[in-house]
Parts: C-alpha cells; sequence; structure tokens
C-alpha cells in the first residue's frame, strides 16, 4: 500500500478497532493474516477479488458486508488487481476477537459476504464517526451493537464445524505455528508433526492455507506486530518479543508485506 492509503488520515486504532480507508487505486493489496476479525464494505465501484479460503472471492455486491475470519490467510492475484475499478473506495474494520459478544467458544462465518443494506449502513457510519473524532463512548455502544447485528444475522452458533476443515496433520502445523511463534521453528519439525516430506508439507499447506509455512508464520507475526505496535509497544521491543533478530528484521519484513516501516505504522495508529 502507499503511504498516502495508510497515512493518518486514513488509519486509526482504537478500543480494540483498527479502521482502515484504502482507495482501490493507490491500494496494493498485500497478502496478510490478521489476529481478529476483519469486517469490510466497499463504496463506488468494485473492489478486486481476493483468494481466500482455499479459493477465489469474487467482489461484492453494492450494499454488501464482507467477514474475513481471524488467522485465515488472504491475498489478492495481479491480474485481480489490475481489474478493479480504481474509483472504489473500501472501507476495512479490524476487530479483535475478543470484541465479539459471545459466551464461549468463536462464531463461524459460512459465508463471505452478506448482502445487508442495513448493516452495511451502520458500519459505513462507525467508520465516519471514527473518522471524526466522535465521543468514544457512542462509537463504542455503535460498534457492540453491530456486531450482535452481524452475528444474529449472519453467524452460526459458537462451537460449529469450521467452513474450511482441513486435514488433521495441517492443523497440528499451524497449531505448532501459533503456539512458538516466537521460537526458532524448523521445516523439519513441522514436517515430523506432519507425519510427511518437507516438500509435501509446503506444497499440501500452501494449498489449504494460501502459503506456505514460513510464510503463514512471518503474517502472524506481523499480525501479531501490528497490535503490540498500537497498544504503545516500541519497535525494538515487539521485535524482541516476536523473536526477530532485531528490529530492523521486522522493518524489512513489514515494508515488504505493507510498504512501510514498523516505526511508520505504529505512528499511524496512536
Amino acid at each position: 500500500m502507499t503511504e498516502s492509503a495508510i497515512d493518518g488520515r486514513h488509519r486509526r486504532a482504537r478500543f480494540g478497532v483498527e479502521s482502515l480507508v484504502v482507495r482501490v487505486a493507490d491500494g496494493d493489496f498485500p497478502t496478510v493474516v490478521n489476529s481478529g476479525y476483519t469486517v469490510k464494505v466497499t463504496h463506488g465501484g468494485s473492489a478486486p477479488p481476493f483468494q481466500y479460503l482455499g479459493r477465489t472471492q469474487g467482489s461484492p455486491v453494492p450494499g454488501a458486508v464482507t467477514v474475513i475470519e481471524p488467522h485465515e490467510v488472504v491475498s489478492c492475484l495481479d491480474q485481480d488487481k489490475a481489474a478493479a475499478d480504481g474509483q472504489a473506495i473500501v472501507q476495512l474494520m479490524f476487530i479483535d476477537a475478543d470484541l465479539m459478544p459471545v459466551g464461549t467458544g468463536r462464531p463461524r462465518f459460512h459465508e463471505v459476504t452478506y448482502p445487508d443494506r442495513s448493516l452495511f449502513n451502520g458500519i459505513t457510519a462507525l467508520h465516519r464517526g471514527l473518522a471524526h473524532g466522535e465521543d468514544e463512548l457512542d462509537l463504542e455502544s455503535s460498534l457492540t451493537h453491530l456486531l450482535t447485528v452481524l452475528l444474529a444475522r449472519h453467524a452460526d452458533a459458537p462451537g460449529a464445524v469450521s467452513p474450511t476443515l482441513r486435514p488433521r496433520a495441517l492443523r497440528q502445523v499451524r497449531e505448532m505455528l501459533h503456539s512458538q511463534l516466537s521460537s526458532n521453528i524448523k521445516l523439519d519439525d513441522l514436517a515430523a508433526v506432519a507425519g510427511c516430506s518437507k516438500r509435501h508439507l509446503i506444497r499440501s499447506f500452501r494449498q489449504a492455507y494460501g502459503v506456505p509455512p514460513h510464510h503463514y508464520r512471518t503474517l502472524l507475526r506481523l499480525a501479531r506486530a501490528k497490535s503490540l505496535l498500537a497498544a504503545g509497544r516500541s519497535v525494538a521491543e515487539t521485535a524482541a518479543e516476536l523473536g526477530y533478530c532485531d528490529q530492523s528484521q521486522l522493518n524489512r519484513h513489514f515494508r515488504r508485506e505493507f510498504g512501510m516501516s514498523a516505526g511508520g505504522y505504529a505512528r499511524t495508529v496512536r
């Protein structure tokens, strides 16, 4: 993404929610994994199709709301970026999973895009309130209401079977990457967990999740880094906590995926 698409006028982090507004003409749509839910609406045209849950997801119809579940890879192919409407504006909210108003377990969304004009309008209004710095109590109340509506209309009960049940061996590999995020895991370790060769693991993991294991771990680390930086941690502290050799290595990964340094990102969300 270009700096113009992610400067302080367009990106904010408040009460567990990061909001982002991107003009399609300015965005390069990096491959990402977010630790919480992503809720997206598009105005004035169509955003490009994207890769998610192992298949291509088409552009949403006007008035639709797109929901991305936590820890899933989202990417956009070059040919899809070129076909997008450059006049379209995409509003995204990255929502901490703990903010979902549920008792136990994690709600599941078996679809990706939901035609829901009233919810679309409510999310648009919330973005407007965030941009104008409206009262935080009002904004949090609006967010809670919108999430309650989203779950009531479109989510399955917590504990429902995932729509993308991957092979158990690959799920175990992914769980290992999550649980040892700061560790120096070797490909041999992952292959041993999966019970297959390293080559077969890389091919199978990419097919199931969209990226190979090492890239998935990098995306997980960057998602966690974004949360730490938004919470006020320094770049050096964040790099150390996530197992990077130094902050320059974290900055290299940030620039490669997002087109900006970790410090630059921190300045936009504080």
